[in-house]
Parts: C-alpha cells; sequence; structure tokens
C-alpha cells in the first residue's frame, strides 16, 4: 500500500488530503495552506455557512442599532468584537501604513466637509496633526505637537478633534478637565482618561499609544481661583496633566484588565496628541492689556478708527503673537510649565449668522437632516419653513451657544410632532410643516394629510 505523506494528509486526520485552501488568516503558523479530506471538507463547509450567517446577522443587529452620534471609531470596535481575527488583520495593515499619503491639506479639505467657518484655524490643526503623524514615523521621537483650542462653546472644539481622530482611524477620548483632581481623591485621576482610551481599544496597547486625547474645559484649571485651596488643587492638577502631554508610562489597574495576578500593563503617552480646549472668559482683556489697547486707536487710519470696544475678545485674541498668547495664558492661570507644552493655540471665533445657517441646511449630519430622515423612516415629510429657521438662527446667535444650541432648539421644535406621528400606530400625515411658532410652542405645527 502506497504511502501517504504527510504533505498531502489532511490536516485534522491521517485521511488523504482531497481539497485545499490558503490560509489567508495565519490559522496554520507552520503553513499558509490548509488540506481536508472529503469528510473535513464538508464539515468545513458547513461550518463556514452557518458561521457567515450568524456573523451577518451580528452585524446586521450591530448597523440597525447605530446611534446618531455614534462614531466610525466606536462601530470599528463593535465589529471587531464580533469578528476578533479582524483586530489582528486590521492592526497587521496599520503597522504598514506610512503618512505619505497624507498632507495638511487631506485633513483641511476632510475638516472642510464636516466643520463650518474656523478658515484660519482649520488651516493651522491641520499642519499641526500632519506634523505630529510624520514625527510618530520617525526613530527618534522626541518633538510633542499639542494643541490648544480657544473659543467659546459650540465653537466646534470637540468636532474638529472628533473628525481628526475619525480621519486617522485611531481611538479618541473626551475628558472634561473639571471632573480630574492629582490624586484622584475629589475625582477621577487625570491618568483615567488613559485607561478610558486603552479601554477603546478593547486592550490593544499599540493602537491607543497612536490615540488622541482632548481634554475640555482646561480654563477651569487656572490657578486664579480666590481661594487658595481650590487655586492649590487646580495647579497640581495641571502638573498632573503635565506628565501625561511629556510621555509618562501609564499603569493599567490589574480591576481593569480583568486579570489579578498578571504582569503589570503600560501605556506610553509620548506619541499621543493631546488637545485642550476651553473658553477663557476674560483672556482677551489680559491681551489688550499686554497690547496696548485701551479705549483708544490701535493705528488704523482716522477715517476707520477703532477701540477695544470695537473689538470682539477673539479678534483682540488674533492680533496677539504667540508669545504674548503663551504670557496671556500664564497670567490668566495657567502654569508655565503647562503652557511651554502647548505648541500651537488657535482662535475660534463665534459662528455667524450665515455659518448657523450653514450648520443647519448644508451638513449631512445637520439637525434638521437627522430629524427628515427620522420622520423619513415613518413616511412622513418634514418640513422647516424658512421663518422658523431664521427666527432659531437669530436666537442661537444671540445666546452665543453656537451649533450645541441649534441641535437643542430643533429637536425640541419637532417633539411634539415626533410624540404624536412616530410609530407603528400613530396618525400619518403626508407632511409636517415646522413652523416659526413651533421654536417656542412646539406644539403649533401644521399638517398636510393624504
Amino acid at each position: 500500500m502506497r504511502e501517504i505523506t504527510v504533505q498531502n494528509r489532511c490536516s485534522f486526520c491521517n485521511k488523504k488530503a482531497a481539497h485545499t485552501i490558503i490560509d489567508n488568516f495565519n490559522l496554520f503558523q507552520e503553513s499558509d495552506a490548509i488540506k481536508f479530506c472529503d469528510d473535513h471538507y464538508s464539515c468545513f463547509q458547513v461550518g463556514s455557512t452557518l458561521g457567515q450567517m450568524e456573523l451577518n446577522g451580528k452585524l446586521l443587529s450591530v448597523l440597525l442599532n447605530i446611534h446618531d452620534e455614534k462614531s466610525g471609531e466606536d462601530l470599528k470596535n463593535n465589529i471587531f468584537d464580533l469578528i476578533p481575527m479582524a483586530r489582528q488583520q486590521y492592526n497587521a495593515m496599520k503597522g504598514k501604513r506610512s503618512y505619505n499619503h497624507l498632507s495638511p491639506k487631506y485633513f483641511y479639505d476632510s475638516l472642510n466637509k464636516k466643520v463650518i467657518g474656523q478658515d484660519e484655524a482649520k488651516k493651522r490643526i491641520s499642519l499641526t496633526v500632519y506634523e505630529h503623524i510624520r514625527a510618530t514615523y520617525q526613530t527618534n521621537y522626541n518633538d510633542k505637537y499639542n494643541i490648544l483650542l480657544l473659543g467659546p462653546s459650540g465653537s466646534g472644539k470637540t468636532l474638529i478633534t472628533t473628525s481628526i481622530a475619525n480621519d486617522l482611524e485611531v481611538p479618541f477620548v473626551i475628558g472634561d478637565a473639571t471632573a480630574y483632581s492629582p490624586t484622584g481623591f475629589q475625582g477621577a485621576d487625570a491618568d483615567s482618561v488613559i485607561h478610558e482610551l486603552f479601554l477603546k481599544t478593547q486592550g490593544d496597547i499599540d493602537s491607543a499609544e497612536r490615540g488622541i486625547v482632548f481634554i475640555d474645559e482646561i480654563d477651569k484649571l487656572a490657578g486664579n481661583s480666590s481661594k487658595s485651596k481650590i487655586e492649590s488643587l487646580n495647579t497640581n492638577t495641571q502638573f498632573s496633566m503635565l506628565k501625561l502631554i511629556e510621555g509618562k508610562k501609564v499603569k493599567i489597574p490589574s480591576s481593569i484588565l480583568g486579570d489579578q495576578g498578571g504582569p503589570a500593563t503600560f501605556v506610553d503617552t509620548a506619541k499621543m496628541l493631546f488637545c485642550f480646549g476651553g473658553a477663557f472668559n476674560g483672556l482677551s482683556d489680559i491681551v489688550a492689556e499686554k497690547l496696548k489697547i485701551h479705549n483708544k486707536n490701535i493705528g488704523f487710519t482716522k477715517n476707520d478708527e477703532k477701540s477695544k470696544n470695537d473689538l470682539k475678545p477673539h479678534e483682540i485674541l488674533g492680533l496677539a503673537t504667540h508669545e504674548i498668547l503663551n504670557e496671556s495664558l500664564i497670567d490668566y492661570g495657567l502654569a508655565a510649565e503647562f503652557v511651554g507644552r502647548i505648541q500651537t493655540v488657535v482662535i475660534l471665533a463665534p459662528l455667524t449668522k450665515e455659518e448657523l445657517t450653514q450648520c443647519l441646511l448644508d451638513l449631512d449630519n445637520s439637525p434638521i437632516n437627522k430629524q427628515q430622515i427620522l420622520f423619513a423612516e415613518h413616511g412622513i415629510e418634514l418640513e422647516f419653513d424658512e421663518e422658523f429657521i431664521e427666527d432659531i438662527v437669530s436666537k442661537v446667535e444671540a445666546m452665543g451657544t453656537g451649533t450645541r444650541a441649534l441641535n437643542n432648539m430643533v429637536k425640541r421644535s419637532v417633539s411634539f410632532a415626533a410624540f404624536e406621528h412616530i410609530g407603528p400606530h400613530s396618525a400619518k400625515p403626508k407632511k409636517i410643516i415646522i413652523t416659526k411658532d413651533c421654536a417656542d410652542h412646539p406644539e403649533k405645527y401644521s399638517t398636510v394629510d393624504w
């Protein structure tokens, strides 16, 4: 009887191999192919079909339950939970990527699709992010490219950093500076933001170490409080964050790892991009003093004289050099060492009436588009009249709360119509019209019946 060689045997028994498939997933490290006898190949085909059906069902469930604000990074991690091997393949592919296909203009063009206005800020941020990515691919990574975004609520600080993280396909976390304390005794430890980033990657250290961290409300940590204990606490919290942006190795607690007896796990923050945001109310007054802008002209022609009263806060900040801005931030109450680690300071302006209107009408994920899609799913056309648009834009501009207020006002204005007509058993008019009155009285919408 002719002996069957090892090369001709089934990978699962000693029978003669009749089928071969290429092992693209590296299931068997010693071979690039898997061999099957007739019996095991039949089992493989049945298992493959059933497994694909189950996987398709799980993927469909994930896609059908995506929240409106669900980021691409969160969705990707959900997919990886369903297909663990996909994470391994993705990380292998990501390791081979370089920054060669990226450019400052690439980030700028991407931001333009999502962020209205802030043209100069988007250009500066795009260049800084490119420099950061380029530096992380260097052998010796010594430079840090941390960003501080100065701007009022709703000016786009969070949206900009979220968009950059999605473009880079890196994990992204948001923290609130007021929630942290130096020891974690009177609030979360500053290291906890890195713990959250680690959890976002499902324990993938390499991915976490290339993530982006955004800390908002950093101006609330300025040590200019009249209460010395609070001032000391705020300053110490700044220094605990300083250690992170300088490149600290953060230990991941065993409670997060779920392994009490395993070796210690550390995440290095050296290659992370840290972004900070804050309104910094009153900073423009400090800058104006340094620029000697009082109630006199500042060098404009006689026919176009302007004073401090003619300039808006973001315009005054825009006149300052980087050095003067740094000095003013230190006078405001940020630690000099902390300010010294911020390479890029970006001024964001409040959105104009025209820009707020664009946010409502031109963006794919605008509050109006989201509501129209929601009603369309139930067979109802949702229309917003021009007076309604003009009214809420004027109100939001007066409040100075930006895009966040737009979203809240649109949701409130359609709330009665949604309650009464969305759902399988509700009455279904052909069209619902949201009028100007709905901004203050959501029940005053009108309908067009079939």
